[in-house]
């Protein structure tokens, strides 16, 4: 009545194959294949209208596009977006700046400061990039901490 039927067979589950010396239990082998299989490197995102009173720590990148009444390090790249507000100090790899802050800025790599970037505080970073229409107040050190250190 139907025509020709066929019956569907389950799909054989597909094993995930990963580095072993022989010493783990099949169990082991899927935890690992999954753990490397997750990226390291996070981003954490602080969205527009959001207000934190209090300080930041985070391990991956982060990008700002609210307000931080505090401090804010990153061990990777921080993001400042336009119209986010930073009240505190700045201490990070790498940082692109396009918002405002208010306080210290460090950067062991690269420090941004991009045409809507306004810093109203010292910045000591290894190198720097500034563009036009930018603003600033306070004091430069731009290269290593201590020029004998240059060789």
């Amino acid at each position: 009545m139907f025509g020709n039927t066929k019956i569907m067979k389950k799909p054989e589950p597909t094993n995930v194959t990963a580095k072993s010396n022989g010493n783990h239990a099949p169990a082991n082998r899927l935890e690992e294949a999954l753990a490397a299989s997750t990226p390291t490197k996070s981003l954490n995102v602080i969205g527009k209208g959001t207000v934190i009173e209090g300080n930041i720590t985070a391990e991956g990148d982060l990008r700002l596009e609210g307000t931080v009444k505090g401090d804010v390090a990153t061990k990777t790249t921080l993001v400042v977006a336009p119209g986010s507000v930073v009240q505190g100090n700045i201490n990070a790899q790498h940082a692109e700046i396009a918002g405002e802050i208010h306080g210290t800025v460090q950067a062991t790599g690269l420090l941004t400061i991009k045409s809507t970037g306004i810093i109203d505080g010292d910045v000591m970073t290894a190198n720097l990039n500034v563009e036009a229409g930018s603003t600033f107040t306070g004091r430069f050190q731009v290269g290593p901490a201590n020029p004998r250190d240059v060789k």
